[in-house]
């Protein structure tokens, strides 16, 4: 009969140690990896169920302000304060989550195809964008929707973007959709669409890029004072900071009926060159864009979209855009 000795034992014991723990790491990676795919799974229902969440808020604005529109009062019928609708966000829930929608009035914006270089460098700077870069932008901007190849400085045509690892030719013609924007140099994400920053007192907040600001839905250069943002109003040639704020503070709890308004009521006197660039005249033209997220979750759904008003249309509007891939900042 074989009797183990202790140095045997001791090995042995130690081999099983050994196999406790090698079991325990392959259990622990199980377990780690189960919950990163319940995790996942979650996660993916949770931005399937915010998509339509999101849909249902653009459909209910699209309701409110149709509604809006059919059911406008007689002239002289003082309309009151204004609405969620008024203000330009609207938020609600719907199917177990929540949404916000912003509503920007494509004729408080400023039209791509007709800005001219002054008023372009003065929104960047309004924006916080450097000045080299700006004029990069600008530059760049210019020779994208021009129809000749010669350069602006700084500027960019298609020698430069043939150059690219993913090489494209400039336009050389009308801007179809702010998004063209990306193409042109200088142009980045973070300019674009604008990125977080925090406050002096360290509030995070959202600084909107140049996204917000313009618009290829417009017939002409002149800005909607009831719906400009103030980077738009301090873009203006002929106001000036403090001009520009009392419009817009003004505009958000009041509208003006006319331009006349602005001198009469503000107490201002407007340079000659600012009031060609502006009007009280809306499109009918909206950009919605929806956020939404189910509750408890942070997985959340970005839609945008611009829509016109048209009475011609058996819904009475038609979508002219719509972008589900729009990234969360």
């Amino acid at each position: 009969m074989i009797r183990e000795t202790g140095a045997e034992r001791g090995v042995i014991l130690i081999a099983l140690l050994w196999i406790l723990v090698a079991l325990s790491i392959i259990a622990m990676s199980f377990s780690r990896e189960g919950f990163v795919e319940v995790a996942a799974a979650r996660n993916s229902r949770d931005l399937t169920d915010s998509y339509y969440i999101a849909r249902a808020g653009i459909s209910m604005v699209l309701y409110q302000l149709l509604e809006k529109r059919l059911a406008m009062p007689v002239q002289g019928i003082d309309l009151g304060p204004p609405d969620a609708i008024d203000l330009g966000e609207v938020q609600g829930t719907f199917g177990g989550g929540e949404f916000r929608v912003e509503l920007q009035d494509e004729s408080g914006k400023i039209n791509l195809n007709f800005v001219a270089e002054e008023q372009m460098q003065a929104l960047m700077a309004a924006i916080g964008i450097p000045k080299p870069e700006a004029d990069v932008i600008t530059g760049s901007l210019l020779d994208w929707r021009d129809v000749d190849t010669a350069h602006h400085v700084p500027g960019a045509e298609d020698d430069y973007y043939q150059a690219l690892p993913r090489p494209y030719k400039a336009k050389n013609g009308r801007i179809d959709t702010v998004e063209e924007l990306l193409l042109v140099r200088g142009v980045t994400r973070e300019f674009f669409y604008g990125f977080r920053e925090k406050a002096p007192d360290g509030t995070p907040y959202h600084k909107y890029g140049l996204y917000r600001y313009l618009t290829v839905y417009a017939n002409s250069n002149r800005v909607n004072v009831n719906f400009a943002e103030l980077a738009v109003l301090l873009s203006i040639p002929g106001i000036d900071p403090r001009t520009a704020q009392m419009i817009y503070e003004r505009r958000k709890t009041k509208p003006f009926k006319h331009l006349g308004e602005l001198t009469q009521e503000l107490a201002i006197t407007l340079d000659a060159t600012a009031l060609p660039m502006l009007s009280t005249e809306a499109t009918g033209v909206y950009t919605l864009t929806a956020t939404a997220r189910m509750a408890g979750s942070k997985a959340q759904r970005l839609i945008r979209a611009v829509v016109t008003m048209d009475q011609r249309e058996p819904s009475h509007f038609r979508i002219l855009y719509w972008n589900e891939n729009v990234p969360t900042v």
